[in-house]
């Protein structure tokens, strides 16, 4: 409960502006601090800490409005709808004429049903500031709501006024029409559907048709008749860009609940843009110590640990030199060939924290794995590669995890024909693959997700200074893509945020010195191409020599620029203004690489001065700015290896106040520049797996380790006891995955999709004759939802009943099985011989745990737990072995990653007996796995026993598998059971939020309260159409191929009449019975980026590769659902924007 006690801190002296602290005051100072993190919390959905700095922030300076109005809205998100109130009232005290909080002001009342309430708020917001569309798009909509004498007019008044500021907005064109059409009013529903048709020249064919069929209407005698038009063409009209972005400028999407306020609203706000740019920074050559001149051709840095500051590496045509001991060979091939840019590639790819080093040159390709930072040894043997790949002739090596399973790969430069890449099987060998099908000749590469769909491509130039571009299709394969004939030949590449719009561009040198941005545009179809900077007396280029940087090196905020030729070299400098700027005149030497080397936080460059001279360039200014490193890592060195060890291909976005920056992870250290500003206030990490990480108040002039965290998919119930709302279990749709990857060749096929799950009479009470049931969508993850229905079973005391919630091959039976009271077993041992009776007696959270861990989540050593049956257990009739416990589960990528090697993949569960000589047997393989958390399993072991031997059992996996409780029983076929199988009385899907999620122990499993952590999006949601709020009863009510599609951060809530309670002696428990599918967003399942294709019951597998959702089956079957029912349509744009939300204030 958000505390309602903040007023308190409120005394009259300190209220309004006349005691605001002064600019140059210590309170202002940690005021903007502790305000800007708290924003920065709100942003990303860290709710607690956002209430405990905005709390913190009115204290410091009670009078200023701006910490109250965010204070007032996370409570909005929280729906504590009373503190909301008080605090944006506290906020409207102090600024009785600010329109955003108004704004939040009429969002609030509109929560809570207050129609009138908001109505007022809101038009007092666009009074206030008439140029703030949403709020006058709110209004309209709000008034809409409430009709009532002369609305529509209003309303169509308001929307014109839209129209006056913005007179191409399609949303509100359409809201236009619609209401014309309603009205009656033939002239303006004609003139504004053409105003619509004038921008439809681009539009997919499916929204043409749609927009001819709203034109037919309009020319007709009705237009009341036509208004259902409208509603056709705005939704399929949600699938094209310019449309959303057209919605975008009047309405948030669903998932965000109204906007802080960014500025101060009486103190005067900071400046967040970049400092100017230190012209003075020079770049002095010091020779480095003990390197000749002309003995080494080739310098760079490499950070051997990811921890301490990066050595030295010097190369010629054979040798290597790294650091001041360790020396290895060049593969420099019979002509001693030297070392190109790219030919000495520092990745770790054993996954052991240590910087390995792999070398490429006219000579094949040698894989070095470091021991210590003074031993290296040659593992080129270990890689098992073919004759032909090792010895090839080579012009560079890059890492870059190609299919996204977690380790790192080598793509290799072939001096003539297609690019290599050594698929790494994470077991020391490689594959040979080629993925990027008309490459050819590569000489330069950059790896870095240039289309903003999650997953980094490829950007190639080869011998002829082509530029290529691959987008990554996911599980290894990519698609190569059109780039601007009017591009120049291009000598270097790399990939940043050049405009810091916070996506990343590809930026270019042509042969000319002319650099050029390319950004993405129109989803991948298309670029935009502009110059950002000119290298005039460059001289000659030659593809293969040169190179291109971007990196803030003034540390003024900015991305600036670096070139390199063969003799000579360039900085741009970046502005306030956005442009790059020469710094003075070029520098004579050769630099090859930068880095951070001396705790400074420069970079300095690693560079051939002239005559040859191996030296550091060394980083001198006459500003001081701040600056910040963040140090990546992957979370554990065993027991995880979903990403690789440093997080490379992932991204970085750091903000300072409201100065954003973006940057890729390329190695263990990322770097800042933050100007003038003391404090990162948050760093946010997507990790190459797609899951993120937030650091919060990160002091400047620091280095900052950043670890990476888990994710997961499975839908969480949750029911009211009579208590409360309680977690109870994982439920349907938890088996049925769709494109589930089981290796790196096969997909896993559907065989079931009904899924039965117990819940306990004790966790689930009628409430005014209803039971009430929460299934939430929280992990990365869309759900497909034919059917949920409630079974009440009640049956005698002194029996109980389960399902057997398992995973396996065939799947287990859909039945309720009765059995006596469990009883515990005699004894239980573990493999290693210790007695783990007292940890599976009873339900008690505590988890048998002594596996340890493997390489990859989910799969460990193979072990057992053998189970004594006593003197008690039946011998004959039926008996059961009841377990109790949770999954671990792998998902798509490691089950890749493990598929590719010689590493044991999972295999679930099987029971053991011993025969009458002792030695153990398997009674029963292929038993599967408990399906996700809370899961209790049901194994038969009537007739498994041999004769003359002990009744005892073992149960042996290899997959992470925590036993809570164990026990047997004897089963009570003849037990009378009483069934009835409830229909939802309601069954509403809402948007809710993200849960607070807690975990014991490492032994434990991550569970749910129900209480929000966040309402704040945390997932890059897969793209296309999901079910609109509100009621879907019909859609749930039988199994028939209509389905709910759900979203992370949907709840669905289902009210299930409570029947009369069992007679006097009868127990009841309850069965929630699911039909449906799930598809996890992992980057290695299938078509995981969009909602489609969409599954049906009669086919078993996923291979339909999607296309337009007018072709889909379902679709087809049912297009009606996607005018009543379908018509929300989703994309990541909010969780790419996060930190880059727009000001209003």
């Amino acid at each position: 409960m958000i505390g309602l006690t903040l007023l308190a801190v409120i005394t009259p002296a300190c209220q309004g502006g006349s005691n605001l602290p002064d600019k140059s005051s210590k309170e202002y100072r940690e005021y903007v601090s502790t305000f800007y993190v708290g924003l920065a919390a709100l942003d990303v959905g860290d709710d607690v800490r956002a209430e405990e700095r905005l709390k913190r922030a009115t204290e410091i300076v009670p009078g200023e409005p701006a910490a109250w109005g965010n204070l007032g809205l996370l409570a909005l998100r929280q729906r504590e709808f009373d503190a909301a109130a008080e605090r944006l009232e506290k906020a409207r005290t102090l600024a009785p004429d600010n329109a955003a909080i108004y704004s939040l002001r009429g969002l609030l009342e509109s929560s809570r049903g207050q129609s009138a309430e908001a109505i007022r708020n809101l038009r007092r917001a666009t009074e206030l500031d008439p140029k703030d569309l949403r709020a006058t798009y709110s209004l309209a909509q709000e008034i809409e709501r409430e009709g009532g004498e002369n609305s529509e007019a209003e309303v169509l008044r308001l929307y014109e006024k839209i129209l006056a500021a913005e007179p191409s907005n399609l949303t509100v064109l359409l809201e236009v029409a619609r209401l014309a059409a309603k009205r009656g009013d033939a002239e303006r529903f004609r003139q504004t559907v053409a105003r619509i048709a004038e921008q439809s020249s681009t539009w997919p064919p499916e929204v043409r048709e749609q927009l001819a069929a709203l034109q037919t209407a309009a020319g007709g005698p009705n237009p009341r008749q036509a208004a259902s038009r409208v509603a056709f063409l705005r939704n399929v009209l949600l699938r094209v860009a310019e449309y959303r972005q057209s919605l975008l400028a009047v309405k948030l999407p669903a998932d965000i609940l109204g906007e802080p306020l960014t500025r101060f609203v009486l103190l005067p706000s900071p400046d967040f843009t970049p400092a100017p740019p230190d012209e003075a920074v020079t770049f002095a050559a010091e020779p480095l110590p003990d390197a000749e001149a002309n003995k080494w051709t080739w310098v760079g840095y490499v950070s051997l640990n990811g921890e301490e500051s990066p050595s030295v590496v010097l190369a010629n045509n054979g040798e290597v030199r790294v650091g001041e001991r360790a020396t290895l060979t060049f593969p420099g091939g019979a002509a001693s060939t030297p070392p190109a840019p790219d030919s000495i590639a520092a990745m770790d790819y054993n996954y052991d924290f240590k910087t390995d080093l792999v070398m490429a040159g006219a000579g094949g390709v040698r894989i070095y794995q470091q021991e210590s930072p003074s031993a290296f040894t040659d593992a080129t043997a270990l890689a098992a590669l073919p004759a032909e790949v090792a010895n090839g002739r080579y012009t560079g090596a890059w890492p870059a995890d190609v299919e996204l399973d977690g380790d790192l790969d080598i793509v290799l430069g072939a001096e003539e024909g297609t690019p290599v890449v050594l698929r790494n099987n994470g077991d020391e060998s490689f594959k040979a693959v080629r993925p990027f099908d008309g490459a050819n000749n590569l000489r330069a590469f950059a790896w870095a997700d240039v289309d903003e769909d999650g997953d980094p491509d490829a950007v190639l130039v080869d011998a002829e200074g082509r530029l290529q571009v691959f987008a990554n299709e996911r599980t290894g394969q990519f698609r190569a893509r059109a780039v601007p004939q009017t591009l120049g030949q291009v000598v270097a590449v790399t990939i940043a945020d050049a405009n810091s719009d916070g996506r990343l561009d590809v930026l270019v040198l042509q042969v000319d010195g002319v650099i050029r941005r390319l950004s993405d545009k129109a989803d991948g179809a298309d670029w935009e191409i502009g110059e950002v900077g000119r290298w005039s007396d460059a001289g000659n280029f030659n593809v293969g020599t040169a190179r291109l940087w971007a990196a803030d090196f003034d540390n003024n905020g900015g991305i600036d620029l670096a070139a390199s030729s063969a003799n000579a070299s360039r900085v741009w400098l970046r502005g306030v203004d956005g442009t790059f700027k020469p710094l003075g005149a070029s520098i004579a030497g050769r630099m090859l690489d930068v880095a951070e080397v001396t705790g400074d936080g420069r970079l300095d460059f690693a560079a051939l001065a002239e005559g040859g001279q191996p030296a550091r360039f060394v980083n001198r200014g006459t500003k001081d700015y701040h600056w910040q490193i963040i140090r990546t890592r992957a979370a554990n060195a065993v027991g995880d290896q979903r990403i690789n060890s440093f997080g490379v291909g992932g991204e970085m976005e750091i903000r300072s106040g409201l100065l954003a920056q973006k940057q890729i992870i390329a190695g263990p250290f990322v770097h800042f520049g933050l100007g003038e500003q003391t404090t990162a206030d948050v760093v946010r990490i997507v990790w190459p797996n797609g899951s993120v990480r937030a650091e919060f108040d990160l002091k400047a002039d620091q280095t900052v380790l950043a670890e990476q965290r888990l994710k997961g998919s499975c839908p969480h119930l949750f029911a009211d006891d009579g208590t409360g709302i309680k977690f109870v279990k994982d439920c349907a749709p938890w088996s049925p995955a769709l494109g589930l990857r089981i290796n790196a060749q096969h997909t896993m096929g559907i065989l079931q999709t009904e899924e039965w799950m117990k819940i306990r009479g004790d966790q689930l009470k009628p409430k005014d004759g209803f039971y009430d049931l929460r299934i939430t969508a929280e992990l990365w993850e869309t759900f497909y939802i034919d059917h949920y229905s409630l079974m009440v079973v009640d049956h005698p005391a002194g029996t109980e009943i389960f399902a057997d919630e398992r995973f396996a091959v065939p799947p287990p039976p859909l039945t309720i099985y009765a059995v006596a009271p469990p009883q515990s077993f005699v004894r239980a041992r573990d493999d290693t011989g210790q007695d783990v009776s007292d940890i599976v007696r009873s339900l008690d959270h505590r988890y048998l745990d002594t596996f340890g861990r493997g390489s990859h989540q989910g799969v460990t050593r193979d072990h057992f737990v053998e189970l004594e049956l006593g003197d008690d257990a039946p011998v004959d009739g039926p008996l059961w072995l009841i377990a109790h416990g949770w999954l671990h589960p792998t998902d798509g990528s490691i089950n890749v990653a493990i598929g590719q090697g010689t590493r044991t993949p999972p295999h679930g569960l099987s029971l053991e007996v011993p025969d009458s000589s002792g030695e153990w047997v398997v009674a029963k393989p292929g038993l599967g796995f408990p399906a996700g958390k809370n899961k209790t399993i049901m194994i038969d072991l009537a007739g498994v026993f041999r004769s003359n031997a002990t009744r005892r059992v073992r149960l042996r996996t290899n997959m992470e598998i925590f036993w809570d409780k164990l026990e047997w029983a004897a089963g009570v076929p003849e037990a009378q059971m009483k069934t009835e199988r409830l229909s939802p009385a309601s069954a509403e899907l809402r948007y809710r939020g993200f849960s607070v999620m807690n975990k014991a122990d490492e032994s434990s499993p991550e569970l749910p309260e129900y209480k929000l952590a966040t309402s704040t999006q945390r997932w890059r949601d897969l793209v296309g159409y999901y079910t609109r709020y509100g009621d879907i009863r019909e859609l749930v009510t039988k199994v028939d191929d209509r389905i709910v599609l759900v979203n992370a951060g949907d709840e669905m809530a289902f009210r299930f009449a409570a029947p009369p309670p069992p007679p006097s002696g009868w127990a009841r428990d309850f069965v929630l019975v699911g039909d449906g599918w799930i598809k996890d967003g992992d980057y290695n399942s299938s078509f995981s980026k969009t909602v489609l294709p969409l599954p049906t019951h009669t086919g078993t597998d996923y291979t339909r590769k999607p296309t337009r959702l007018e072709d889909d089956p379902v679709y087809q079957r049912f297009p009606q659902d996607w005018q009543d029912y379908h018509t929300r349509y989703v994309t990541p744009e909010s969780f790419r924007n996060v930190l880059r939300r727009n000001n209003r204030n």
